[in-house]
């Protein structure tokens, strides 16, 4: 036998107000519902619950020991409201990001910024990641959003997350100011073949897409300055001593570089939220989704799409 939970707790509504009338009211049916519920719950115990009154109703036996599990059910169900409304208290304001270096750089000040005055109450802390880190921290809920970085080959997304795509970062040559490709309006990889290179180390993602580029290209670089680290590369491109290949929203115009853009259209990376893919996250989440949204479309259209 499997008994209903719901039509317990009617049970014990008609414990509790002695009445089947009343305990329509309580739980806010109808009277006919109500005993529509109860005689489904006999048919299910196969005995009587209720003795029928001339002023009311009253439990048998047997529905009064029903009645104390109804009365366990429902103080669960208390529990279990009540430790929901505190959890979406402690998290209401709360805003756990996460983003690695360059892209945060890049775009979370005004995004904090604008929440702040927002919600000014807002409980917001940031750690820093590598470039697909954030995905599994998104996943297991120790993050509310995460921004992370695909370069040419798709992100395989985990269970229980999305990506909502937010800006396509062109990759621009980063030259010292007396190279002689410095005044050209657009350039190519293979233009820099013979010439050494700053660049990631071979196991990330933006070096390998670098090397894939080449490689269609029939040359493979020649990187004596390896760092994972855009602001190094400048600085040795600024040295005068290498060229270095880097997002438009990573470069920080040192002193002594200038950027071009690539003529090659493919080569660039995606910015990327990661938020869980389903609803009752923290609330604040879509407000910051939003607003990366919106900063990311006025640097498209400000870098030319």
């Amino acid at each position: 036998m499997a008994v209903d939970p719901s039509r317990l707790l009617v049970l014990l509504a008609i414990r509790e107000q002695g009445s089947v009338t009343r305990a329509a009211e309580q739980t806010g049916r109808t009277p006919p519902a109500v005993s529509q519920q109860l005689a489904r719950l006999e048919a299910e115990v196969g005995a009587q619950l209720v003795e029928r009154l001339p002023h009311g109703a009253r439990l048998t036996p047997l529905g009064t020991r029903l009645a104390d599990h109804a009365e366990r059910i429902a103080d669960a169900v208390r529990r279990a409201d009540a430790e929901t409304a505190d959890y979406l208290d402690r998290h209401r304001n709360r805003l756990r990001l996460g983003a690695f270096p360059t892209a945060g750089l890049a775009l979370l000040p005004d995004v904090l910024a604008a929440l702040r005055h927002r919600h000014p109450d807002a409980e917001l802390s940031v750690v820093d990641l590598g470039p697909v880190e954030g995905m599994a921290l998104v996943g297991s809920h120790e993050l509310d959003l995460a921004l992370v970085g695909e370069y040419g080959t798709p992100l395989d997304a985990p269970p229980g997350v999305r990506l909502a795509p937010l800006i396509d970062d062109p990759v621009h040559a980063v030259l010292p100011t007396d190279h002689r490709l410095a005044d050209h309006p657009a350039v190519r990889l293979a233009d820099f073949a013979d010439e050494p290179w700053a660049a990631a180390p071979r196991t990330l993602p933006n070096r390998r897409q670098l090397e894939e580029a080449t490689r269609a290209q029939g040359f493979l670089p020649n990187v004596p300055f390896e760092s994972e680290s855009y602001a190094v590369a400048e600085a040795v491109v600024s040295a005068g001593v290498a060229v270095a290949f880097i997002p438009r929203l990573a470069i920080s115009g040192t002193s002594g570089t200038v950027h071009r853009p690539l003529a090659e259209p493919g080569l660039f990376r995606r910015i990327h939220a990661v938020v869980p893919a389903s609803a009752g996250h923290a609330p604040l989440t879509e407000v910051c989704l939003r607003l990366l949204e919106n900063l990311c479309a006025e640097l498209a259209e400000r870098f030319g799409g």
